[in-house]
């Protein structure tokens, strides 16, 4: 499973009213769905990069089954 990189300006998530719209349409610009897909890891799933200003958010992809007949 893939793990993608979702860089979010803090700028952009200042806004406690917005966070979570902003949210949103980064992971469905990624392609993701924010509650379906998951973060990775306990600590390196949300990293907080105040230095360069970029929250950075690592979501693995989901798991796909596939069910074979007998």
């Amino acid at each position: 499973m893939a793990v993608k990189e979702i860089k979010i300006p803090h700028a952009d998530i200042s806004n406690s009213q917005t966070i979570t719209d902003v949210q949103e349409k980064a992971f469905k610009d990624a392609g993701l769905d924010m509650h379906r897909d998951e973060l990775t890891g306990e600590h390196d799933g949300l990293i907080d990069d105040h230095e360069k200003g970029v929250r950075v958010l690592r979501v693995k992809g989901r798991t796909k089954y596939f069910f074979m007949g007998k």
